[in-house]
């Protein structure tokens, strides 16, 4: 183990000698003796000794206290002097210097060991704490995020370089000063100012937060955004000593978020622009159709064009749901059923009183693809019912359900309590249109299946995924 290395600093050379022998045969190590102040200034500065014996009284210019004074502002060795004054004059002198004891000439070796060892002691906690507040000074100007400390009275004590920034003063311009001087905030919204978070921590003994809408105003008059924190600093007497604020500058990340916004507003208006010119291109289509079937004598071709009418109408009628909806991602089909429903009763002269129409429809939302699909579906499924399961003069019920099952599946039913399709057709191959789009929707748009039951009139069950492969892709290519 490393001895203790101490430089006598005495211009009485017996004495000197004395003081030498003593320390070394306590176990020190004293390499060497020096008998001026000036003489001492330079040996400290070139073997650093952990503590310096002082003889106040020494020949030359520089005394011991004024060469103690420069070692220790120089090389911060603790020194401990060595005096036969005692007289106040000499000792104000000497405190001055914060010295680290006094040895009183004559002394006893226990004396002087003491004396030294507490010197020792002092010296390293007082190194071990400046250390400790040169880390936590360093480390507190790092931090990202700009940090103020205020004592127990909401005066500042510290300020790191960001605070400093974005408030526009300087630590050693308000230090000391009450935190209101420098925090200066008003909420956005309202334009009110911001409560000083360090009094209401102060007050209620607690953590203060606030995000958002808070603007602080610096020295200059900028705005800047912010959030910020409050906690109280406390003893271990569990009393209050001091409050840290905790600023953070979100100016960047609000304009980010508003111009998001800005740029999703856009967007969204641009789909509804979208959808309506969609919509009204789709009733110029219809009538067109209409117009055309106008001029037609043939029965049979006024049906095909009504048919086709009905089509666009159904896919018209999902984009006008979409314009008006609120959500541009997901229709509700509640309403939209509805609406087919009566618009297809209307448009084939079916009698309300002898063919009514019955819909059982729970929540279920579908993307813009899946929608046109299924309202497609739905067209194609009532019109078949309407059209040919109630024979001139019949009366019957067509009943439409709509229920979301289990992961996320959807099952459609479309059935009638008419007539019945005729034994032996096969609707997967058959030369109606109406059918063959119903297979093509449901297997090819919308990747679900059929189930058809002939036992009581005819009942369409068709069920499918909203998050199956083919409804992802469709729904990922767009209108």
């Amino acid at each position: 183990m490393k001895k203790i290395q101490i430089l006598v600093v005495e211009d009485e050379s017996i004495v000197a000698r004395d003081i030498q022998n003593t320390l070394q045969s306590l176990g020190y190590d004293v390499p060497t003796v020096i008998s001026s102040g000036k003489a001492a200034i330079q040996k400290a500065q070139e073997n650093r000794p952990d503590l310096i014996l002082m003889d106040i009284v020494l020949k030359g210019k520089i005394d011991g206290i004024e060469a103690a004074e420069q070692i220790r502002s120089r090389f911060n060795i603790p020194v401990v002097y060595l005096t036969a004054y005692t007289d106040d004059k000499t000792l104000k002198r000497a405190k001055a210097t914060e010295p680290f004891g006094y040895v009183v000439k004559p002394f006893e070796d226990r004396e002087l060991k003491t004396t030294i060892e507490m010197a020792l002691y002092k010296a390293k906690i007082e190194n071990e704490l400046e250390e400790s507040q040169k880390w936590l000074s360093t480390t507190l100007k790092s931090i990202g995020d700009a940090m103020i400390a205020t004592d127990a009275n909401g005066c500042v004590k510290f300020i790191n370089s960001v605070a400093e920034s974005i408030t526009g003063w300087r630590q050693t311009n308000i230090v000391g000063k009450p935190l209101s001087s420098i925090f200066n905030a008003i909420n956005e919204e309202t334009k009110k100012q911001i409560e000083n978070p360090v009094a209401k921590v102060l007050e209620g003994n607690t953590i203060v937060e606030l995000s958002n809408n808070t603007i602080l105003l610096s020295k200059d008059g900028s705005q800047i955004h912010i959030n910020y924190n409050a906690a109280p600093i406390i003893d271990n007497g569990g009393e209050i000593i001091g409050v840290v604020l905790i600023l953070r500058d979100i100016s960047e990340r609000k304009q980010a978020e508003d111009q998001l916004r800005k740029s999703l507003k856009e967007k969204e208006m641009l789909l509804r622009e979208v959808h309506h010119r969609v919509k009204n291109n789709m009733q110029v289509i219809s009538s067109l159709l209409r117009l055309q079937s106008a001029a037609l004598e043939d029965s049979k071709a006024i049906e095909i064009f009504k048919e086709c009418q009905n089509r666009v109408k159904s896919m018209a009628l999902i984009h006008d749901k979409f314009y008006r909806s609120e959500d541009l991602s997901n229709i509700d089909f509640k309403e939209y059923i509805k609406e087919i429903t009566n618009s297809l009763v209307h448009s084939y002269g079916i009698d309300a009183e002898k063919i009514s129409t019955k819909t059982d429809i729970e929540g279920v939302s579908l993307g813009i693809n899946l929608a046109i699909s299924c309202g497609l579906l739905v067209n194609e499924l009532i019109s078949n019912s309407l059209k040919h399961a109630f024979p001139e003069g019949a009366s019957g019920e067509v009943r439409i359900s709509l229920r979301p099952t289990e992961k996320g599946w959807v099952e459609l039913k479309v059935s009638d309590n008419g007539v019945g399709m005729p034994k032996g057709l096969d609707y997967r191959r058959t030369k109606s249109l109406g059918l063959q789009l119903v297979n093509t929707l449901v297997k090819d748009q919308l990747g679900g299946e059929i189930e058809l039951n002939i036992d009581k009139g005819t009942e369409f069950k068709i069920t499918f995924s909203r998050k199956n492969r083919i409804a992802q892709k469709n729904t990922n290519s767009g209108c």
